[in-house]
C-alpha cells in the first residue's frame, strides 16, 4: 500500500517530468492521478482485478499489492509520455520493455480466469476394437450420452 504521490512522481520521474531540481506541478500530479484512475479502470474491465482504490487526491492511499508497484509506475509512465514529449523521445526502450513485461506479469497474477465445465469429447470411439463378440461395446449409448 503506497501513498499515491509516490507512484505518480515515480512514473513522472521515469519520463523526465519530475526531479528534485524541477518538481512536478500540482496540476501535473492531478493529470497523472486521472490517468492512473483511468488505467486501473481499463485493467479492471479487462479482468485484471488487483483491488486498487481509485485516488480522489494525489496524496491518497492507492492500496496496490506490494509486488505490483513497479509495473504500475512503468505503465503509467508510458500512458503519460505523450503529454510530456516536447519533441524529444522520453520513453526509452528499457521502459517500454519493463512496462510490457510488468503488465504481462500482472496479468499472470491477477487476471480472473474461468475454468470451463467438463464436457465429454465428441471424438470418443463408438465400439472400436471389438471384432470377436456379438456384444457391441460402446462408450456412448444410442442417445449419445455416457452409459453408466
Amino acid at each position: 500500500m503506497t501513498i499515491g504521490t509516490k507512484v505518480l512522481k515515480g512514473a513522472l520521474r521515469k519520463i523526465g517530468a519530475h526531479s528534485i531540481v524541477s518538481p512536478a506541478e500540482p496540476d501535473t500530479l492531478v493529470e497523472a492521478m486521472d490517468t492512473l484512475n483511468t488505467m486501473v479502470q481499463m485493467w479492471r474491465s479487462q479482468g485484471l482485478i488487483m483491488d486498487i482504490l481509485p485516488l480522489k487526491t494525489p496524496g491518497g492511499q492507492l492500496g496496490e499489492p506490494a509486488d505490483s508497484r513497479n509495473a504500475i509506475e512503468d505503465n503509467l509512465a508510458i500512458a503519460l509520455a505523450p503529454n510530456f514529449d516536447n519533441g524529444k523521445v522520453v520513453v526509452s526502450p528499457t521502459l517500454e520493455r519493463n512496462a510490457r513485461v510488468g503488465y504481462q506479469w500482472l496479468k499472470s497474477l491477477y487476471q480472473v480466469i474461468t475454468i470451463p465445465d467438463k464436457v465429454p469429447s465428441s471424438t470418443l470411439p463408438r465400439g472400436a476394437g471389438n471384432s470377436r463378440g456379438t456384444q457391441r461395446r460402446v462408450f456412448f449409448g444410442e442417445s449419445g450420452k455416457l452409459d453408466g
